[in-house]
Parts: C-alpha cells; sequence; structure tokens
C-alpha cells in the first residue's frame, strides 16, 4: 500500500511504488501472491445476526421480568390456567418484538454487492477479463463508458473521462477525470486522477492502476461507519422504557405490601401468594407491547398508501418526534437530472440555433429508452432541450472528427460534415471558448455578465461557437476565429413540490438543513430556491465527506434534536444509520442507502417526508391515548385490589378476570384508538419534545380517572358482598370493564369533550365487541367456567351500569371545569 495522498502523486510515481508496469501490468503469478497476501477485492462479510441474542432483548423489559415471576409463582401455587395464560402474553409479546428486529441488520451487506462486477485488467501484457473481487493493489484495469469502477484506481490515461459520482460524494453532475495530479488536500470530490469502486463511467475511456482494494477503498471506510453507525433509542423505546421500569417497581412493591398485608391478616400463605399475582396482572398493562406493535403496523400500512415504506416500525413514531431533517440535494431536492434551464443567444442568432449546435457538439451518442434519453447526463439535456424546441439537430449532419473534452481545455470540439459543407462545433467553459471567439467588447461583456448572473444562480454554464471551414484544414487549427453562438444554463431542477414541503416543515416546527457533497455555490443556490435560509448558520453544508455528515448528526443529536436524514448514495450510509430516522430514495437511491434506511420513499419526493411526518404524528398522537387509557385502566384495577385487601375482604377480581379485561377489554378499544384520525393543528405545532409519555397535567388527570374507576368497581363489590356473596366478583369484574369501555371516549380528548372526538368507527365496533364479550362471560356457562362468574339479576346488573358510568361522568365534570 502507498501513503496518501496518492491523488497528488505522478501516475508513473504510483505504478512504480507498486512494483508494476504500467503497459503489461502484473504477472499472473505476481498477482496470485498479492492475492493470497492481501485478499479478496470485497468487503469483509457480516456475521448473521445473533438471532439468541435478539430473541433474549425481548425479555429483558422489566414488565417481562414481573409477569414471568407471576407465571412462576402461579405454576408453583398450582394455578396451571393462570400461569399457561401469562406465559402465553409474554410469548406473544415477545415474538412480536423478535420478528421487528430480526431483519434489522442488513445495512452493510448492501455495499458488498456494489463491487460484486468483472473488470477488464492486463495481465502478462494481455487483457484478460476477470471477476473484480480478484483484483489487487497494482493491477492494471481499463475502463470505458457505461462500466462501473471495480476498485479505487489511479489514472494513468485517460480520454474525454467523465465518473458519476453522485453515489459516493452526492456530485449532482460527472466528474471529469485525467491522469494529472492534484493538490493534496484536495477533497475527495476533488481527486480527479482517482476513480474510486461502485462510481460509473458515464463517458470516455481510461487506464488506471489499482492502488486499493477491499475494507480499504473509499467505499469500505464507508462501509465500516455504516457497521459502526448505531441509531440511539427512540422517543417511544425510551418514554415505554422508562414508563415499564417505574411501573415494574410500582408493581413489585405493590404485590409484596398486599401480600404482607393479607399474611398479616392470618391469610394462608397459597391464597397471599395467588392474591400476590393478581396485584402484579393488575399493575402491569399487559397488552401495551402488542398494541403500540399493532398501532405502528398499521401506521406502516397507511404510510405505504403515501409512498413512503417503513423498514423498522419504531421510526414511525420517531418520524412524529422529529425536530430536524438533514436533507441530501441531489435526487432528494432535486430530481437528479440536468436540463436547460436558461439560454441566451449571441448577437444575430436565436435560441433554437444555440440549442442544436450546443447538441451537435457531443463526442457521444446518447440511445433512446422508450421516452427517455440516455447517455452522458450533459450531451442527454441539450439533446432534449433541442427536440421540445421542434429541432432535430442530428439531421443531414455527420461526424467526421472530434477532440474530447479534458480538464486542461475545458472544452469539446466536433468536425461535422453537412449540406453546408465542413463545419466545426465548439463547445465549454465559457471562459475557454469565448476568448477564442470573434467578438466586439460590448458583447463579449453582455455574455460574460449573463454567465456570472446564471453561475450565481447555481446554473453550470456553457458557452457554443462554430466555424465553417474549406476542406484539408486540420481541426486544431479550426478552433480559432469561432463565430460565438450563444451560452446555455443547466441546472438539476428541484422538485417541484419540494418548496411548499420545507414551508409546511417549517411551520410543524422542524428545521430543515441541507447536507450535500456538491459546491457550495450550487448547494446555496437551491437551498434558497426551496426555502432554505442559506445565509443562516448551519443551514446549508456543502462538500460533505461521510464521516462529516455523520459527525454533523452526532453533534445534532448532542444537542437533544431528533434528527431525520434522507440520502440516496453510498455515502450517506452511515449517517442514514446513525439518525434517528433514516429515510431513502426508492427509485434513484442505491440499494446500499435502502438497507441502511429505516423508511425508503417509493416517488424520491421531498414533500413525501413530510406526509410521512404528518402520519407518525397522528400515530404518536394515537399512542400517547391508549397508554393513558391502558394506564388509567390498570390503575383502577389497582385501587380497587388495593381498597379491598387492606379492608381484609380478599382479592376483588380472579387473575383471569383481570386478565381479560386488560387483554380483551382494554386491549381492542386500544387498538382502535390507533385508528383515530390525526387533528387540525397536527402540523401547526412543533414536536412533542423528549418529555414524559403523557405529561403533568395529563398525568393527574387520568389518574384521578383511574381512582374514580377503582373506586366505583369497589362501590360494586362491596354491594354484591351485601346482595349476594358468589356475585361480589362478578359485579366487581362488569363494572371495571364498563367502566373502562365508557372512559375510553373520554380519555381520546382529554381537553375537550368526549364528543369532539373525531369519527372511527373501529372504535364503536371496538366497545360494541368488549361489550358483548363481558356479557357472555357473566350470562354464558363457558363464561362462567372460564372467569369463575355467575349471572347477575337485574337489580344487581342496573348498579353496575350506574357504577360503570359515573367515572366518564366525573372526567367530563374536571375537563369542563379546567376549560
Amino acid at each position: 500500500m502507498i501513503a496518501e495522498p496518492l491523488h497528488a502523486l505522478r501516475s508513473e510515481e504510483v505504478a512504480e511504488r507498486l512494483g508494476v508496469d504500467g503497459r503489461l501490468g502484473l504477472t499472473s503469478a505476481e498477482a496470485a501472491r498479492r492475492l493470497d497476501e492481501i485478499g479478496p477485492n470485497e468487503l469483509a462479510a457480516r456475521a448473521r445476526p445473533n438471532y439468541a441474542a435478539v430473541a433474549l432483548r425481548q425479555l429483558a423489559d422489566p414488565l417481562v421480568a414481573l409477569l414471568v415471576t407471576a407465571a412462576v409463582i402461579s405454576a408453583a401455587i398450582g394455578e396451571h390456567v393462570e400461569a399457561a395464560v401469562i406465559a402465553a402474553i409474554v410469548v406473544l409479546n415477545a415474538v412480536l418484538g423478535f420478528v421487528q428486529e430480526a431483519g434489522a441488520e442488513r445495512a452493510v451487506l448492501a455495499l458488498r454487492r456494489a463491487v460484486e462486477l468483472n473488470a477488464i485488467a492486463v495481465r502478462d501484457g494481455r487483457e484478460v477479463t476477470l471477476p473484480a473481487r480478484e483484483l489487487v493493489p497494482g493491477d492494471v484495469v481499463r475502463l470505458r463508458a457505461g462500466d462501473r469502477v471495480p476498485a479505487d484506481a489511479r489514472l494513468v490515461d485517460s480520454s474525454a473521462l467523465a465518473v458519476d459520482e453522485s453515489a459516493l460524494t452526492g456530485e449532482s453532475v460527472p466528474v471529469e477525470k485525467d491522469a494529472a495530479p492534484v493538490a493534496a488536500d484536495a477533497p475527495l470530490a476533488e481527486r480527479a486522477s482517482l476513480v474510486f469502486a461502485g462510481t460509473g463511467v458515464t463517458r470516455g475511456r481510461a487506464t488506471g492502476v489499482v492502488v486499493r482494494t477491499g475494507p480499504s477503498m473509499e467505499i469500505g471506510r464507508i462501509a465500516e461507519l455504516a457497521e459502526a453507525a448505531r441509531a440511539p433509542a427512540t422517543p417511544l423505546q425510551r418514554r415505554l422504557g422508562s414508563l415499564s421500569r417505574r411501573l415494574a417497581a410500582g408493581g413489585a412493591l405493590l404485590t409484596v405490601a398486599l401480600a404482607a398485608a393479607m399474611l398479616i391478616q392470618g391469610e394462608p400463605l397459597e391464597e397471599a401468594f395467588l392474591v400476590g399475582v393478581a396485584v402484579a396482572v393488575a399493575a402491569v398493562p399487559e397488552g401495551l407491547g402488542a398494541v403500540v406493535t399493532i398501532a405502528l403496523a398499521q401506521g406502516a400500512t397507511a404510510m405505504a398508501r403515501r409512498g413512503a415504506i417503513v423498514r423498522r416500525l419504531p421510526a414511525i413514531e420517531t418520524l412524529g418526534e422529529t425536530t430536524v431533517i438533514a436533507t441530501d440535494k441531489t435526487g432528494t431536492l432535486t430530481a437528479n437530472r440536468l436540463r436547460v434551464a436558461a439560454a441566451e443567444a449571441a448577437a444575430g442568432r436565436d435560441v433554437g440555433e444555440v440549442l442544436a449546435a450546443g447538441a451537435l457538439a457531443s463526442t457521444a451518442e446518447p440511445v433512446r429508452d422508450g421516452d427517455e434519453l440516455l447517455g452522458d447526463p450533459l450531451d442527454v439535456a441539450l439533446l432534449q432541450a433541442a427536440y421540445e424546441a421542434g429541432l432535430d439537430p442530428g439531421e443531414g449532419h455527420e461526424r467526421v472528427a472530434d477532440i474530447p473534452f479534458d480538464a486542461v481545455r475545458r472544452r469539446v470540439t466536433v468536425l461535422l460534415r453537412g449540406p453546408e459543407g465542413p463545419r466545426v462545433v465548439v463547445k465549454g467553459a465559457p471562459e475557454s471558448v469565448l476568448p477564442l471567439s470573434e467578438l466586439d467588447a460590448d458583447e463579449r461583456t453582455r455574455l460574460d455578465g449573463v454567465a456570472a448572473e446564471w453561475g450565481e444562480r447555481g446554473l453550470r454554464v456553457l458557452a457554443v461557437a462554430e466555424r465553417s471551414l474549406d476542406d484539408g484544414v486540420p481541426l486544431e487549427a479550426a478552433e480559432q476565429r469561432l463565430v460565438p453562438v450563444g451560452i446555455v444554463g443547466l441546472e438539476d431542477p428541484v422538485r417541484p413540490a419540494v418548496p411548499e414541503a420545507v414551508e409546511t416543515a417549517h411551520g410543524a416546527g422542524i428545521d430543515v438543513v441541507m447536507v450535500t457533497g456538491d459546491h457550495a455555490g450550487t448547494a446555496h443556490a437551491v437551498a434558497r430556491s426551496v426555502g432554505i435560509p442559506a445565509d443562516r448558520e448551519d443551514a446549508v453544508h456543502a462538500r460533505v465527506e461521510p464521516a462529516d455528515k455523520l459527525r454533523l448528526v452526532e453533534r445534532l443529536q448532542g444537542r437533544g434534536e431528533i434528527v431525520a436524514v434522507t440520502g440516496d448514495g453510498i455515502n450517506d450510509s452511515p449517517a442514514l444509520r446513525r439518525a434517528d430516522v433514516g429515510i431513502s430514495m426508492g427509485r434513484s437511491g442505491t440499494e446500499a442507502a435502502r438497507e441502511a434506511s429505516d423508511v425508503v420513499l417509493t416517488d424520491d419526493d421531498f414533500s413525501t417526508i413530510v406526509a410521512a411526518v404528518r402520519e407518525g404524528r397522528r400515530i404518536a398522537d394515537n399512542i400517547r391515548t391508549f397508554v393513558a387509557f391502558l394506564l388509567s385502566a390498570n390503575f383502577g384495577e389497582v385501587v380497587l385490589f388495593a381498597v379491598a385487601i387492606l379492608a381484609g375482604l380478599g382479592a376483588p377480581m380472579t387473575v383471569v378476570q383481570v386478565l381479560v379485561v386488560n387483554l380483551l377489554t382494554d386491549g381492542l378499544p386500544a387498538v382502535a384508538l390507533a385508528r383515530d384520525p390525526a387533528s387540525g393543528d397536527t402540523m401547526r405545532r412543533p414536536p412533542a419534545g423528549l418529555g414524559t409519555l403523557l405529561g403533568r397535567d395529563l398525568s393527574v388527570l387520568l389518574g384521578t380517572a383511574g381512582l374514580a374507576v377503582g373506586l366505583a368497581a369497589t362501590a360494586a363489590f362491596l354491594a354484591g358482598r351485601e346482595l349476594d356473596p358468589g356475585a361480589a366478583q362478578t359485579m366487581a369484574f362488569a363494572t371495571i370493564a364498563l367502566a373502562e369501555l365508557a372512559l375510553v371516549f373520554s380519555v381520546r380528548v382529554p381537553r375537550s369533550p368526549a364528543w369532539h372526538g373525531g369519527r372511527n368507527p373501529a372504535l364503536l365496533g371496538a366497545v360494541g365487541l368488549s361489550v358483548a364479550l363481558v356479557a357472555a362471560g357473566i350470562y354464558l356457562p363457558v363464561g362462567h367456567d372460564l372467569l369463575d362468574t355467575v349471572s347477575l339479576d337485574g337489580s344487581e346488573l342496573s348498579l353496575v351500569i350506574v357504577l360503570a358510568l359515573l367515572p366518564t361522568i366525573l372526567l367530563e365534570l374536571a375537563k369542563a371545569l379546567r376549560r
């Protein structure tokens, strides 16, 4: 290997240090020796995910530990039905989490595919085709238009070489390459003497000597960054984790305290254990994990209809919490497709002549694929503009000879033969073409001024000139006394919906910053056109390399921001992996970017991100709603048990009754709450931030509601003991179930009257089904057997209904007083 900087060394020096003849290449024997010593030209294979570790992580939640303990105790004291039900819940939640996580560790595998191709190398003095994985440092490789570069190489010679590096550097147009050394401190995007694995040759041909293979290549360095990058826990995971720890600690403490109280009261140890299990089950919202996963899955389905495919479910809620979108420019804000944005004719000429001459001054032949032209993006843009103007530049013209573009001349010259005889057309940088043209001072000043103005707008400016020739005039001599035709300005156009999407994001309290590998001038021009304040500090980051983008994401996260990163290139993979939400482009993006991301946009449209944020906020709001509902319901159960046990009345409900309430009569409405429509201010308020899940005010309000539910169920239990001791547990079960079903309509709009809630047919259906399940549990023989219930008579049922409605009435009154 050669110490950096390779791009600053002469190609002869690079070849000498690598011990290779640039004409004959390596010998087969030497190549085999180096391959054995260095290893194949491929990225290191990642081990398969440790599925056992993934499975064990699903059991690490404190709530799961509490439930497992309850199941073990139930089994130990002979309550096998309760133990089996609790174990089934633990397994269900673990399976849902395992399925979600097991397929998430594939990001770097896509980077390997970027170098799985064949290459043309020179071995033993002759050209051979071999798998790119067999290349070694010192191999001489040939490149031509349409090839993908098989390894990092130092150019030895080139002809009109242009390489599309957008996937690696973010450069919006193909980069001109040649063998001349460049400055040692040149950034990656300006190392014109190097070509990099995974990029594509769009024009010309070249010979290069391989200098880096495998993990040491630029793409390998990015793979290492992507491998090391790990996204932090999502806001939802952090909040639910904190909530789980508090609930587990509180539940364990309450379980021990109430079991001890029963022992002090003289109850048998087995009965105290059984009640302790019931209390533990009552304190834990068993269905919470499953309900969250189901809600996120529903959100994923809704997002897919909007053009955003969610690969990792927690990203949905995180999108709703996003505070900064760090967006790529090329292919994200722009279409990654050059077009003629402006044309200015020289004196005495018209725009049609400018477009026609510009299209003719090409050393490539664009090909048509259906309605699309393929080839060098610049030539395709000029030809497309000519076609749209009703012109057919190639008709009647034959290309006889050409001088390709190179970085020194900065122009291309083409000799044509047409009806008017020989003609030379020249196209290139204005500072290269206009000095060769016969222009008066005023016209030169005018064209220079227009070119300067276009440059400030971020356009790529080309000048076009021509000259009629006599037969026999050398092509090189024809590049004198040219007649100016005009200048054209090309741009990578902004996607039409992007400015409105950026404005909407700003209105939602989300900062939008641009992070691109392109030139600063182009980046600032695009930023201004889409509404990103380019003059604001940290708003536009240009000439950014992968490690820079990764550091920027980490710096924003260090400030407490929730960062969504968009990207489409290999170079974006580390940042996509490290971001709170990685968003890749499904059409123009590389597979590496898609595999590193959490969300894939099928239409590559930045505005789809805003639609996804809206959906994410709806889901986040609904998760808060059903978590509030489940917690208030569980608090009511805890109050019921605490009062009954401390009063020496025994267990007010069986373990199975508690589980039925938590999983069915609470769980079904909770799932339906995930379908609630978005509120009118969803995108007119800032993100919720990283506070607690519910907030202090809402927690107090819902705690009060839970207390009311618990007291209502306690009253039903006490009344049942007086009316019919055998019906006491059934009345408590029915009251707490129906009270929570009534409460759900009030909880879903905690700051407004219940009737202000949006239309949700699924909720009505879920509540209706839950009421039917409660009735079946009370009045059907199978319900009696499973739940240990009895049928209630009319007076008992009437009392249950009245008591069940009281908590909702009290909550509505409390909300009215708070308003």
